[in-house]
């Protein structure tokens, strides 16, 4: 069983920053510390400002300060300066010409063809699958997410191949009879 799709700009506009913003073990750091970070370098700029009777001490809180606040704010916009960055090379990485992305479950693994590179990854090493409105993310123990769309896929059917895949997650029911 297996789905195959081409990876288009926007899913990966959505999965990148999705998985950035809410996936993962840091995300009250990122959402939160960019801000913070700012607001940080703000205080130092105004505190230190009325405070400090030497020109250049003002000067260098201010510099200070400045530094902080800019730090602050390419933490909190770093992933849109990424996404950008995809944007440009949009044409080269995304398109109608690019090789299809395939998953097929073999037995129990699941085989990944991207670009034409291949890997196998055990079944067993899916730690969960998440459910979206318009796709399905698997995430593995080793912090790896694939990603399957809901739309747009060459062949197979998402739904299908999402349920076989639980199946084979699901741990294997007692037999009638055993004993505990």
């Amino acid at each position: 069983m297996k789905v195959s799709y081409r990876p288009t700009f926007a899913q990966f506009a959505d999965n990148y920053l999705a998985t950035y913003y809410s996936g993962g073990v840091q995300t009250l750091r990122r959402v939160a510390g960019g801000p913070l970070v700012m607001f940080l370098g703000t205080l130092i700029m105004v505190l230190t400002f009325d405070r400090t009777p030497a020109w250049f001490l003002r000067l260098l809180a201010v510099l200070l300060g400045l530094y902080v606040f800019w730090r602050g704010l390419a933490f909190t916009l770093g992933p849109l300066f990424n996404v950008f960055l995809v944007y440009l090379r949009r044409e080269q990485l995304f398109g109608p010409h690019m090789p299809l992305t395939t998953l097929q479950l073999r037995g129990k693994s699941l085989s990944i063809e991207q670009n034409g590179e291949a890997a196998r990854i055990p079944v067993n090493h899916i730690q969960s699958i998440q459910h979206r409105a318009d796709s399905t993310w698997l995430l593995t123990y080793s912090d790896q997410m694939l990603y399957i769309p809901r739309q747009g896929l060459e062949s197979g059917d998402h739904d299908r191949f999402v349920a076989r895949l639980e199946a084979l997650l699901a741990p294997p029911e007692p037999a009638e009879g055993a004993e505990s």
